[in-house]
């Protein structure tokens, strides 16, 4: 199977992105199979989009009976839709209006079009390694809507801010860089775009009063601050991060961890900037679409978010204490340098002696080989984690404490490996 998708497929798999490339048949809960029977604990989890678990039953259950009574329309608001998004709006702080959309992706670019429309500018101000390309330390921004101009290679290891055509990167938690952009471009930025808790290079918490500074730039200069809220929505706080870091952006991106990887995403901000995804007007961006609001992926939001209200949330958190006590224990344990951060159900084990606080710090500052050898010990061990250095790694409602205490004994073999082997 894998042979024949080479040939008709570009890169042999549309999803899958990683080093290992294996042909899963089954998935359940916490866990997958492979055409061989291997399981695996998945730490992967569709890169955060299933929070619930794999193939959940409650969240199933009601997606059949929606996609059963009703499904694609054009015709005026869902139920699902109006119940979902006063959902949201109960409880994320940004939320005075929500869109629903297809993906994150989408939902990005769709938060993009909104903040030059409203603003009138088209300049962005993002953070290395995050939106440059959230797969390669260089790359192209077109998922951020990029209105033209060649893109330039960024020097990462040189210090301070680097405009690439309308898109401005400077360093995470760097706050005097980013007055400096603003000294300079204040005027022409229509928004900053950030993972207020990145989780793009791993888990890289904001510096003390870093958010709260954005905020206040933002608010001075006209300009939307825009949280990525794609990783760390629906998984620490049904609020996102935005609830427990209590700086509340003017728009925030979701991704399908709210309908337990069913194709369901949104946007949602202000009343005043959300309305205008309505607009008729030639610069605004359209806010309909006839998969936006689809009756059973929203039946999907509404089971996920019920079952992550009814306690899901909680165990999240209990879990992931739980993993990240044990995996810092094993690290003490051995003579590898390492450290383990990470909030909520997320974590990331870093071969580095210090806690990272920008992207330099955690890609370039990380050692890979020996990360390469704890990656490939995890396979064999049949945990599935991403095999990016600094990627996050994240449980799901449907994992055990026997799961995460397995996962941990085979981190203290995979790390008794890394130490031996280099």
């Amino acid at each position: 199977m894998l042979a024949r998708a080479a040939r008709v497929i570009p890169s042999g798999a549309l999803t899958g992105r990683i080093a290992l490339r294996d042909l899963i048949v089954r998935s359940q809960g916490a866990y997958l199979w492979n055409s061989d029977g291997k399981r695996y604990i998945d730490c992967l989890l569709s890169g955060g989009a299933i929070v619930i678990g794999h193939s959940d039953p409650r969240v199933n259950r009601a997606v059949a009976r929606a996609a059963a009574s009703c499904d694609l329309n054009c015709v005026g608001p869902q139920p699902g839709e109006v119940e979902l998004a006063e959902a949201i709006c109960e409880v994320m702080p940004c939320a005075e209006k929500v869109s629903f959309l297809e993906t994150g992706a989408e939902a990005l670019l769709r938060a993009v079009q909104l903040a030059r429309a409203v603003t009138s500018r088209t300049r962005l101000l993002c953070f290395h390694g995050a939106h440059n390309n959230l797969d390669a330390e260089i790359g192209v921004v077109a998922r951020l809507g990029y209105s033209g101009g060649p893109v330039h290679p960024l020097e990462l290891d040189a210090a301070g801010p680097h405009v690439s055509g309308d898109i401005i990167f400077s360093d995470w938690n760097d706050l005097q860089a980013a007055r400096s952009v603003f000294a300079g471009f204040g005027s022409e930025i229509a928004a900053i775009i950030c993972e207020p808790y990145v989780h793009s290079f791993g888990c890289v918490v904001p510096a003390p009063g870093f958010l709260e500074g954005l905020r206040e730039l933002c608010s001075r200069h006209g300009t939307l601050l825009m949280f990525d809220e794609l990783k760390t929505s629906f998984r620490v706080h049904l609020g996102g991060y935005q609830a427990v870091c209590n700086v509340t952006p003017d728009v925030a991106v979701f991704g399908s961890a709210i309908g337990n990887g069913w194709t369901l995403a949104g946007l949602a901000g202000r009343t005043d900037l959300m309305d205008d995804l309505g607009r008729k007007a030639r610069t605004s961006p359209s806010g309909y679409g006839s998969l936006c609001a689809k009756p059973y992926a929203l039946a999907a939001g509404l089971a996920t978010f019920q079952i992550l209200k009814d306690g899901g949330i909680d165990r999240l958190n209990e879990l992931g204490d739980r993993m990240r006590t044990g995996l810092m224990e094993a690290v003490l344990a051995t003579d590898v340098e390492a450290c383990v951060v990470g909030l909520g159900s997320n974590w990331t084990l870093y071969f580095r002696s210090g806690t990272p606080t920008n992207y330099k710090e955690a890609v370039h500052g990380n050692d890979h080989p020996r990360a390469q050898v704890y990656w490939s010990a995890m396979v064999d061990e049949g945990i599935l984690e991403p095999p990016l250095p600094p990627g996050d790694r994240r449980l799901c409602v449907a994992t055990s404490e026997e799961d995460i205490d397995m996962t941990i004994e085979a981190a203290s073999r995979a790390l008794q490996r890394t130490s031996s082997a280099l």
